[in-house]
């Protein structure tokens, strides 16, 4: 070990940040207010703050070509994903890229995370119709630009929990979907 040498360690995994090291006195520096974070725009309101991804969402569809896509105002009642036969999608690489950019999404997204599943279910061998389903997420993600997450405080400690089970709805298997949410507060 060299002497007079500190060692720091900075976790960082979205908004949580873990700060050690081997001398407990260090210097920060404060940027004043959040904005912008790892692609999520941050905007005080008067009863807390709201987050969103904007500006992400219009990176990602640059990305693949769609800024002017199919307005699409509904996400999942109008495609369904399969594992029947269709051709494989050409570029796979594109597809993980796409699946990737979406999964962050489903963090201030809830009303994706659905869906992105699905695709994610098919990501070993994306076919045609897989990247159709991907593109139904993206023309959604467009005409929904400014949705996002609203927090607020709560001085309630009130549990509320939310549950929704479609069944026998996959094609393949005949299975049940069922996603639920609880809320502390």
């Amino acid at each position: 070990m060299s002497v007079g040498v500190d060692i720091f360690y900075l976790l960082l995994y979205v908004n949580d940040i873990l700060l050690t090291g081997s001398n407990s006195e260090f210097k920060l520096r404060d940027l004043g207010v959040i904005h912008y974070f790892l692609g999520i725009e941050v905007q005080s309101t008067a009863m807390g703050l709201m987050l969103r991804q904007h500006k992400y969402i219009l990176d990602i569809l640059t990305r693949v070509g769609m800024t002017f896509c199919k307005l699409i105002d509904t996400l999942i009642s109008t495609f369904k994903v399969t594992i029947l036969p269709n051709p494989l999608f050409s570029d796979p690489t594109r597809f993980h890229q796409v699946v990737g950019a979406l999964q962050y999404f489903t963090f201030m997204r809830p009303d994706i995370c659905f869906a992105v599943n699905r695709v994610c279910q098919f990501i070993h061998a994306p076919t045609y119709s897989h990247w159709g389903a991907i593109k139904h997420i993206l023309c959604y993600l467009w005409v929904t630009t400014s949705y996002g997450l609203h927090i607020t405080r709560s001085s309630s400690f009130a549990l509320h929990g939310f549950t929704n089970t479609d069944w026998a709805d996959s094609i393949d298997d005949l299975k049940s979907t069922e996603g639920y949410l609880v809320f502390f507060g």
